[in-house]
């Protein structure tokens, strides 16, 4: 046997002495085995006496023992699952039967500081495989290893939740989120109320997977349990703009705001929630962009009727761009209006002026798209470049503003060179690269 048995030992020493004055034989040949680690003996034993008696509780009670210190001496962890397994059974059994006698035997106040000795060395080597660099050497797959001992612990004690957030955990990092969300699950469904940062960490891959009503009927919990948070207000309006409601989402930003005016937070929040959705607009003006022009150009070669549909869908792409890009613009709007709210409250915000130079500079990409995709109307290709220029230098003030507030941002500096250098300011593009690189 491994160190468990020094944490045994004591509790079978006790039963051993109980044993000496008891007048079933069967019951002192299992203790006597369990002391040796004689656990095949044990077993043979106690299937003996349950054949004689099948509400024998002591009978179940070694036989729980002898499953979980066989479980423990095999070397893999993922091959102890089934003792363990084997292991809780008989030790609820026991405590049954133990619990309908007219007088409970001591052993029953030994069955879940046994079962706990066997949860906490299952779970601390987990840990060990985790986070011991030199106890993570020593084999091929620590990660492996250590959500077999997780399963283990879970196995051996399912009603504690701190394993299954250690497995969920591991498991995120393995990159497996469904199983990390069904194991987090789990885990908060054996906690009385759950931590505020279960709750987030939940949500967070609810969100991340799409599952959008579980997100929310979540979030909606953590709000009754934890009032005081607004980070919960947060993610209900993040998840209702990932849903494409955004007067929702909108609605209970502004009821932040309103209780709170000053807080550049809640700003930020709206600012940069909104915006997602508007890079995802943009994105997708971008692809119909393309096809315009692949479609004029085709059209230019056909004639009569093919020429005829195929201007017809260029027309049909420019109806649906004019109606994306109208929404993308009142989304950037909003998204700018509550970024320069957060700045105005917090003028040494550099990731607020960051945020925003962002959001401009996107801003002149889409009028660059819009002016590559024009092809006869010179007119409207200049006033696309001078509203490209206008966005650019917007961004430029604000990039410029976020790196004399922290200049050791390389990014801010890497920015700049791309504004300097689509502006044709050569000598500060020349000054920005040097600052990125340092």
């Amino acid at each position: 046997m491994k160190s468990l048995k020094f944490i045994l030992f004591p509790f079978l020493l006790a039963g051993f002495i109980w044993a000496c004055e008891a007048t079933d034989p069967l019951v002192s040949e299992m203790e006597t085995n369990s002391l040796l680690g004689n656990y095949d003996a044990v077993l043979e034993t106690a299937n003996q006496a349950l054949e004689q008696d099948s509400s024998n509780s002591l009978a179940y009670f070694y036989r729980g023992l002898a499953y979980g210190s066989q479980a423990y001496d095999i070397e893999l962890p993922w091959e102890r699952t089934e003792r363990y397994a084997d292991s809780r059974q008989a030790f609820v059994s026991a405590k049954e039967w133990m619990e309908r006698a007219e007088s409970r035997p001591s052993e029953y106040e030994e069955i879940d500081e046994i079962i706990t000795g066997f949860w906490a060395e299952e779970h601390n080597e987990a840990v060990g495989y985790l986070t011991d660099d030199s106890l993570r050497a020593t084999v091929d797959d620590p990660e492996r290893y250590a959500i077999g001992h997780l399963n283990n612990a879970i196995t051996i004690q399912p009603d504690s939740s701190l394993s299954y957030i250690v497995l969920a955990s591991t498991q995120f990092n393995q990159g497996d989120v469904p199983a990390s969300i069904e194991t987090y699950e789990m885990a908060m469904q054996r906690m009385e109320t759950p931590e505020v940062e279960d709750y987030e960490f939940l949500i967070s891959l609810y969100i991340d997977q799409g599952r959008f009503d579980d997100a929310e009927a979540l979030t909606q919990e953590a709000v009754e349990n934890h009032p005081d948070n607004t980070q919960f207000i947060q993610f209900l309006a993040d998840i209702y703009i990932q849903q494409g409601n955004m007067d929702e989402a909108i609605s209970i930003i502004e009821e932040l705001i309103a209780d709170e005016p000053d807080n550049p937070q809640y700003y930020r929040v709206l600012g940069t929630q909104i915006y997602q959705n508007v890079t995802s607009i943009n994105d997708r003006i971008s692809q119909k962009y393309d096809e315009v022009f692949q479609k004029e150009r085709e059209a230019r070669q056909l004639s009569g009727e093919e020429g005829e549909r195929a201007m017809n869908e260029v027309e049909q792409l420019r109806e649906e761009i004019a109606e994306l890009e109208a929404e993308s613009q009142e989304l950037t709007d909003i998204a700018i209006e509550n970024m320069e709210e957060v700045v105005r409250l917090n003028p040494d915000d550099d990731d607020g002026y960051n945020i925003l130079g962002i959001i401009y500079q996107n801003q002149a990409a889409l009028y660059f798209d819009q002016r590559n995709s024009i092809v006869d109307d010179q007119q409207r290709v200049q006033e696309l470049d001078e509203l490209a220029r206008e966005s650019l230098e917007q961004a430029r003030h604000n990039y410029e503003r976020a790196a004399e507030i922290d200049p050791n941002v390389a990014e801010y500096w890497e920015s700049l060179l791309q504004v300097y250098t689509n502006l044709g300011m050569e000598e500060e593009a020349r000054e920005a690269m040097e600052r990125a690189d340092m």
